[in-house]
């Protein structure tokens, strides 16, 4: 194993507080202020637990029911869970468990940094449905005083659903730009289903739960953040929940070139030119946690 040093242990108060100074990487208000999507939310502790048999997802303990987790991103890369690997053995020389971590470890990874390690982070969301379509509409009331930026720094509002005038680059411009992606209008979870659908989606560390779920066979303690009141929503997460199995499992991500009809993976709820402006600003926190998969320029 490389040398990993202990630096310091972050308590689940001092976790906490970090979580809420998380910003947007790409979403302000509308003085260019930015956003930050945990500032009300409430932060707790639970459980989740592995999939009963093929095929089901695993369930996260909710009050006295169990819920089916979901994900944006069913792949899991076997370079990433070798590192987890490792983060779990230095934990546990250190009288950890990676399973049951309820704090924020601090750590120096000889030549390759620094970084932390948390409970994995899910969401609670509630989107609603019209015969299994998302309500538009009322998702986009969501996005109230929610603002991107294009290329020359203008604001423009989501929650008028479409951008006018969006400069794409220091020349180039879009009259007319809807803000979500293309398949959104056809993505349908079930014809007979209308109102709320509450979900309950992994925002980070996937690759933590699987190795936790699948190689040690053992629940996970997460942490679980939701709207502070009933009748509040956090902002829309970026990408569509997609059941977390089956899992499509690869070497890493350069790997996913070699199959070129490679079709399940994250369904983004926004355009191609903003898709990632609802991304998490995770170092603004002091956090080293994660980080973007592929360079994409968010003003």
């Amino acid at each position: 194993m490389s040398q990993i040093t202990l630096k310091r242990v972050h308590s689940l108060r001092s976790m906490e507080d970090m979580l809420r100074h998380i910003i947007f990487r790409g979403l302000y208000d509308k003085r260019g202020n930015n956003l930050y999507p945990y500032k009300s939310a409430r932060v707790s502790l639970t459980t989740v637990y592995p999939q009963s048999s093929p095929g089901t997802s695993p369930e996260i303990q909710i009050g006295r029911k169990r819920e089916p987790l979901f994900t944006p991103q069913p792949t899991i890369y076997e370079n990433q869970s070798k590192i987890v690997e490792e983060v779990d053995a230095f934990l546990l020389a250190h009288d950890m468990k990676l399973s049951k971590l309820r704090r924020a470890v601090e750590y120096a990874w000889e030549g390759r940094g620094e970084f932390h390690v948390l409970p994995p982070v899910v969401e609670k969301h509630t989107y609603h449905l019209k015969d299994g379509y998302l309500d538009i509409p009322r998702l986009l009331k969501r996005f109230k005083d929610a603002y991107v930026k294009d290329a020359l720094g203008n604001l423009h509002p989501l929650s008028e659903r479409y951008l006018r005038s969006f400069y794409i680059d220091e020349v180039s411009t879009i009259d007319h730009l809807d803000i979500f992606n293309s398949n959104v209008p056809i993505l349908n979870y079930g014809l007979g289903h209308d109102g709320e659908f509450t979900f309950y989606i992994v925002c980070d560390g996937a690759h933590r739960l699987d190795y936790v779920l699948e190689k040690i066979k053992e629940p996970m303690t997460v942490l679980l953040v939701e709207p502070e009141k009933k009748a509040e929503h956090l902002y829309p997460y970026y990408a569509f929940p997609v059941p977390f199995r089956p899992s499509i499992r690869l070497s890493s991500k350069k790997s996913e070139k070699m199959y070129h009809k490679l079709e399940r993976d994250k369904i983004h709820l926004l355009n191609d030119f903003i898709k990632k402006t609802l991304h998490y600003d995770w170092e603004a926190a002091g956090l080293k946690v994660s980080k973007l998969r592929s360079n994409v320029e968010i003003y």
